[in-house]
Order: C-alpha cells, then sequence, then structure tokens
C-alpha cells in the first residue's frame, strides 16, 4: 500500500473544468436548493452529499469535496482486496494493487471532481462481482446496481454496458443482463426530465470546440470520423492507450484462469474480459465524439476503467517465471512506462505545453499527436526546477519501479550467464576439435 500512501500523502486537490462544474452543481443543489441544468449527471457527485454535510461542521467544503475521488479509489481497493485475497495468489494481487496505485494513470483523477473516478469504481467493483462462479443471493443485483449507477453517471459508457450485458447473456444463457441496459437508460433519462425538462434534453446541444488547424475541429456531437478517432485514442502520443495504459494489450486472459486458485469462487480471466470488453464499448462510442481527447486534461480520461485490466494484465506478466528473455525485456519495458505515466501523472500533472492552448487552441493538436508536446515526455523537454515533494514523488515511484523490476532483472541476469556458459563450452569444444 505504499503507492496508495504516496498519492494521498503528496496529492494537491484542485477543482478545474467539468470537475468544478460538478462541484458547483452540488454545492447549488445542497447549499442553495437550486436544481442544476448543467449537462453533467449528477449521480455520482450526489454520493458526495456525506462529505458536504460533514463540510458544515468543519468548514473546510473544498477539502472535503477534494478527497471524494481518493476515497472511492480506497474504497474500490478496498473491495478488491476483500474479493480477491482468498482466490487469488497473494503475489499477484500484490502487484496487481501496486500497479492501479503507482503504475496507472490514476493521481490526475485523485485531484480533481470528475466524474470518471465514480464510473470506475462502481462498474469496476461490479464486473468484478459478476466474474464470481457461485455469488452469494443478492450479489449479483447488487453488482449489476453498481453498474447501472456508474453507467448512468457517464451516459456514453451506456455502449460499454450494452457490450458487457451481450456477453453476459451469451455466457449464461440468460436475457436477464439485458435488463440493466433499460434500467441505466430509465435512470439517464429521468435525470434529464428532471433536471432539464425534457427526457431527451442532454445539455450537449451545438456543444463543440475551437475551430483549429485540424480539418474536422469545430463541429458538434458525434462529428469525427471513426477511424481517425480509433487511432487517435490507441495510437496519439499525447492520448493514446498504447502510451498511458500499456498493459492493456497483453493476452493475458488464460493466463490470468490458471492464475485463480484451484477451486476458487472467482474466474479472473472472465473478470479482465469483462472489463475490457466495456472499456472497448467506450473506445467505440468515444471514436466519433468531437472531444475523444477528453478537453484540456492530463492524458485520456474518458478510459480511465483501462487502468483495471491494464494493471491485471502487467501484474500477470510480471509474475511469470517462465517467460522467455524476449518476453522478460518486453515486461520490463511495460513496466518501465506504466510507472513513468504514474509518477509522471502525479508529480508533473500541472505542467503544461501552453503552445497548444494560445491563439485560440489553434495548434492543440500538438499535445495530442507529438512525442514533444506530449504529457508523457514534455517534462522531460521542458526540464521543470523539481520542488521537494516532486523529488519525493519521483523517488518513491523509483523505488517502486526496482521493486517490481527485481525479479525481471535476475531472471536476465540468469540467462545471460547460461548463455555465457553455453557459448564458451561451444568455444572450447571448437578449439579442441582444430
Amino acid at each position: 500500500m505504499l503507492g496508495l500512501a504516496v498519492l494521498l500523502i503528496t496529492q494537491e486537490h484542485r477543482m478545474m473544468g467539468d470537475g468544478l462544474a460538478r462541484h458547483q452543481a452540488l454545492i447549488d443543489l445542497l447549499g442553495h436548493q437550486r436544481m442544476p441544468d448543467t449537462a453533467y449527471s449528477m449521480i455520482g457527485p450526489l454520493f458526495a452529499a456525506p462529505l458536504w454535510i460533514l463540510s458544515q461542521y468543519t468548514g473546510n467544503t473544498e477539502w472535503l469535496l477534494g478527497n471524494y475521488n481518493p476515497l472511492l479509489f480506497c474504497l474500490m481497493l478496498g473491495a478488491f482486496y476483500l474479493m480477491l485475497r482468498r482466490h487469488v495468489d497473494a503475489g499477484l494481487l500484490r502487484r496487481f494493487l501496486l500497479i492501479l496505485t503507482t503504475g496507472s494513470m490514476i493521481a490526475p483523477h485523485l485531484a480533481d471532481f470528475y466524474g470518471e473516478t465514480f464510473t470506475m469504481s462502481t462498474v469496476g467493483v461490479g464486473l468484478l462481482a459478476l466474474a464470481l462462479r457461485r455469488p452469494p443471493k443478492g450479489i449479483r443485483a447488487g453488482a449489476w446496481a453498481l453498474i447501472v449507477l456508474g453507467v448512468a453517471n457517464t451516459p456514453a459508457s451506456i455502449v460499454g454496458l450494452a457490450f458487457v450485458a451481450c456477453l453476459e447473456s451469451v455466457r449464461r444463457r440468460r436475457i436477464g443482463p439485458m435488463v440493466s441496459l433499460f434500467a441505466a437508460v430509465a435512470l439517464i433519462v429521468g435525470e434529464s426530465w428532471l433536471r432539464r425538462g425534457g427526457p431527451f434534453v442532454t445539455g450537449y446541444t451545438d456543444n463543440h470546440g475551437a475551430e483549429t488547424i485540424m480539418p474536422y475541429s469545430g463541429h458538434s456531437g458525434f462529428s469525427y470520423p471513426f477511424a481517425l478517432g480509433l487511432l487517435a485514442i490507441v495510437f496519439s502520443f499525447g492520448k493514446g492507450l498504447l502510451w498511458f495504459t500499456p498493459g492493456l494489450f497483453l493476452p493475458v486472459r488464460r493466463r490470468l484462469s490458471a492464475a485463480s486458485k484451484t477451486g476458487s469462487a472467482i474466474d479472473l480471466g472472465y473478470a479482465w474480459l469483462l472489463w475490457t470488453t466495456f472499456t472497448v464499448g467506450l473506445v467505440v462510442i468515444y471514436a466519433r465524439w468531437w472531444a475523444w481527447y477528453g478537453g484540456m486534461y492530463w492524458g485520456p480520461r474518458f478510459f480511465l476503467i483501462a487502468i483495471l485490466p491494464a494493471a491485471l494484465g502487467l501484474a500477470v506478466w510480471l509474475g511469470d517465471p517462465r517467460a522467455s528473455p524476449i518476453r522478460t525485456v518486453i515486461t520490463l519495458g511495460l513496466l518501465a512506462v506504466s510507472v513513468w505515466v504514474a509518477s509522471n501523472g502525479l508529480a508533473f500533472g500541472d505542467l503544461w505545453a501552453w503552445t497548444c492552448y494560445q491563439d485560440g487552441y489553434r495548434l492543440e493538436a500538438l499535445c495530442h499527436f507529438t512525442p514533444e508536446f506530449s504529457p508523457l515526455w514534455y517534462p522531460l523537454v521542458a526540464r521543470p526546477d523539481l520542488s521537494p515533494s516532486q523529488q519525493l514523488q519521483l523517488m518513491l515511484h523509483a523505488a517502486v519501479l526496482l521493486w517490481l523490476a527485481a525479479p525481471l532483472v535476475t531472471r536476465l541476469a540468469q540467462y545471460a550467464r547460461a548463455l555465457t556458459r553455453s557459448l564458451s563450452a561451444r568455444l572450447d569444444l571448437k578449439t579442441w576439435r582444430w
């Protein structure tokens, strides 16, 4: 849990963009009894109401609400631990939780009041519960309830839910999982009706970005070409999942199913498949959205839930003692990138390449597509002076990297020694024959 301590102790909270709008909407609703008409769902923020009530006695509203997303993340980690501790190898579970905290893009999401953390936490826990082989009575209903709440908080994720519901229906040969779709739609439509006066009034009418040098900029809605959006979401240097969640692309389902203990009550491979399927649904829907990149935000914020299958996949590859030398080198590289993503987001989340955002965002695409202005590599270009807090953050992440990488380095050293002995034996034999 060192990683969690790093995040919570050294993280500075801030309110900006959509997070600030959700924060203010909650204050208006609870403090001024005004129904907010923002485009963003209030389902997630409403669960922060106990923190707001507590703040009325302590007088520190912004600090308490600023800790809402860290609290959700802690609850998610606790739920994962309780659900997996008796059914999964302890080393695998430890690596999984550690990568989630110090090897993923979670840090910027814990510094603000954006809604992706709520959706990831509820949907992530719910999907893991669906992977239970013999769930206690009521668990599956509770899991679906969590998933529906998370999806209603981010209406575009209804496509991810549709993919998961279809998968569950086929796997269980029942139509029941499809009911979740109707429940989520009912919540989304009901909230729109209650807050905006109509079931289909989303608040996104004529919502569009600035017109820049990019050919499809300035258009609203789902106006981006699907193929270009898909390529950008996966491969772009500033927002691409390939760079921010590299473990997502590892083929691990069979290894995960085998990693579950004999007679385990949970199918970890199926949990990974559910998380990945939901993520694919998000990619499909956002590929055509004009703001597929998530606005002025560090990393691909719409796809936060991708850190779950990515962390689990990387944790499995890290713990495979029979991996070939090539695969061990690949794993070491993916681990280094993942920890850099985490440390970068924590230490340099406020470091922006302002060239991208001057002159009405005209050159914004530089931050999306080029390595030099990508938030992942811009700190290496800008070389900012590090504060003591940033130095501490980077050192602790380096310690985590060394701890996780040590078995891989040892394994590579053993391969090198074996190869050296083999070559020496062959050379001696050739010399003797001559």
